[in-house]
């Protein structure tokens, strides 16, 4: 935090409560709005008043004799699907609104890029509103995520004012890595469908690695778990790097076919988000007692058979902490991490009960049970007898994956990246000729088909380490915006000891990117563009002998001729 920024924000107007909720026999919490007067600057610096306001929820079972933590949704009206999650787990929801005032146009949305040219007023406002919630109900560690430009306000407040949280997330947004740069490490998880329309799946990677570079973890093995999503079982994988700066961590959530929303238990794949935001967050709840107590429980998971099952717990206490899982009462051997993966589930592990026991030096202290569902899988269809295996290597080493098959053949082959086909990946193998940072915590599977039908196999994890003495990416692609007819350029500059050569690559949101035949310099022009062309991406792969670096990705937008001066 800067020196000026407890100087930056003044009260001037009595607080103003409109009391929603009553306590009592008969009455629910509900959220209540609170408005209030700030004082802040617009973009050129100028002193800017604001009439602002923000919601609060507080479960009724919540009491205020304890600090409590609280988590800032950044999505304008009350965050009525946390409602659940807060109850049982017994945090506050502050939802949060944007203002725009400054630009001139108001409702506009969150200013949050670069405050140093857009202003301070969101930011000061998020800030002013995490200092009275601790005042008014007792509250202590904030947390901020939001969904789609929400989602990018968050992170650009975690980059702002990083003393303020413990944690951010965001879903379906990727960050500006020019506007907003990290100032500190911080806690980060980020969710994103491979279906979203609205933002590039591969776009959202790139932030999750710029968080990764602030938190020293460029060089972290990542950890895949397999989340429950009951109506599509097997669709959402967690990659989480550990280990950064100060025990941060970063992790991203992909989730196969998942749109440009809140994933929740009622629609696409049934994966609850709240469970998996408050399992990361809670990870980082300041200690208030010296035993062990548990502030996130295992959730339940429903998988198809041949899949693996992932398991949550959080603790806080005084550490070092240890964890033993069992499953059925009994102690699994070698489970001693805060989570729990068990390897291709059966039909056997259908109903089975998992639990932790979480012990330190002040005493122990046992989580509830998590309860394992396992689907059957179609009568007929294949079987994995060898599923694919994870691999690490360096950036611009091969990498190969190779997947055995069982039952009636003839069989089809159809590898995937993060759910999405690869285009000609139709073997029993895959081999990547040089793998590439931007693919660290990527998940390959393959769909075998045949005659009955298609099964899928485990989701192998590609860790991918920077290689000593490979390129250095000095500037990335910057965003171009065309008329049909007319041609983009982009470029980037690249920093080798030694002869380089460089590779560019494109796609789109919702597919995996591919080399451009022949765009082998350090700036590619394309093709006259046409409507089709529109938001299409692309990066470049700089390369030595020695590996190689891969530029941030950069979209084109294609319009239709200019038109005239309108009335």
């Amino acid at each position: 935090m800067r020196e000026d920024d407890s100087l930056r924000i003044r009260i001037t107007a009595p607080l103003i409560f409109c009391i929603l909720i009553s306590s009592g026999p008969g009455f629910a919490a509900t959220d209540v709005r609170v408005d209030f007067t700030l004082n802040t600057t617009d973009v050129s610096g100028a002193r800017l008043r604001q009439q602002r306001f923000y919601y609060v929820y507080r479960p009724d079972n919540l009491p205020r004799t304890a600090p409590a933590p609280m988590i800032l949704t950044m999505n304008g009206v009350p965050a009525t699907y946390f409602h659940r999650k807060a109850d049982e787990a017994g945090f506050v929801v502050v939802s949060c609104s944007s203002s725009g005032n400054s630009t001139g146009t108001p409702g506009r949305g969150w200013a949050n890029h670069d405050p140093r040219v857009e202003g301070f007023e969101d930011v000061d406002y998020t800030t002013e509103v995490i200092r009275r919630v601790r005042a008014s109900d007792h509250c202590s560690d904030a947390f901020v995520t939001g969904l789609s430009m929400g989602g990018h306000m968050a992170l650009a407040y975690a980059c702002e004012r990083p003393s303020m949280i413990r944690a951010a997330a965001s879903l379906d947004e990727f960050m500006g890595l020019t506007g907003n740069i990290p100032r500190a490490a911080v806690p980060v998880i980020l969710f994103h469908g491979t279906s979203d329309a609205s933002v590039a799946y591969a776009m959202v990677k790139d932030t999750v690695d710029a968080w990764r570079a602030a938190d020293g973890l460029q060089s972290a093995v990542p950890a895949t778990t397999y989340e429950s999503s009951p109506r599509r079982p097997g669709q959402v994988s967690q990659a989480t790097w550990r280990g950064g700066t100060g025990g941060t961590q970063v992790a991203f959530v992909t989730i196969i076919g998942g749109t440009h929303t809140y994933p929740t238990p009622d629609i696409e794949t049934g994966y609850d988000f709240t469970d998996g935001i408050w399992a990361f967050f809670s990870q980082f709840l300041t200690m208030t007692q010296a035993a062990p107590k548990i502030v996130s429980q295992p959730v339940n998971n429903v998988q198809t058979s041949g899949e693996p099952a992932s398991f949550w717990v959080a603790a806080t206490g005084r550490g070092p902490m240890s964890y033993r899982w069992q499953k059925n009462g009994k102690d699994l051997p070698g489970a001693t991490a805060n989570w729990l993966t068990i390897p291709p589930t059966t039909p056997a592990d259908n109903g089975s009960s998992f639990r932790v026991v979480v012990r330190n030096r002040s005493g122990s202290i046992m989580s509830a049970p998590a309860i394992l569902t396992v689907k059957d899988p179609p009568v007929g269809v294949p079987t994995i007898s060898a599923h694919p295996a994870d691999r690490t290597a360096a950036a611009g080493q091969p990498v190969t994956f190779t997947v055995v098959a069982a039952g009636a053949s003839p069989f089809e082959y159809q590898w995937r990246k993060n759910g999405m086909n690869i285009a000609g990946a139709t073997a029993a193998t895959l081999s990547i000729p040089a793998a590439i940072l931007p693919d660290s915590g990527a998940s390959f599977s393959v769909a075998v088909t045949n005659g009955a039908g298609s099964v899928t196999s485990r989701r192998a994890t590609l860790s991918v380490m920077p290689a000593a003495g490979a390129p250095v990416i000095l500037t990335n692609p910057a965003r171009v915006r065309a008329r049909r007819g007319q041609r983009a350029t982009f470029s980037v500059t690249a920093s080798s000891a030694s002869p380089m050569s460089y590779q560019w690559q494109k796609g789109i949101g919702a597919g995996n990117m591919s080399d451009i035949p022949g765009a082998t310099e350090a700036a590619y022009t394309t093709p006259p563009a046409t409507l089709a062309d529109n938001k299409t991406l692309f990066r470049c792969a700089a390369s030595n002998v020695l590996g190689n670096a891969t530029s941030a990705i950069e979209v084109l937008f294609v319009s239709a001729e200019a038109k005239g001066p309108q009335p």
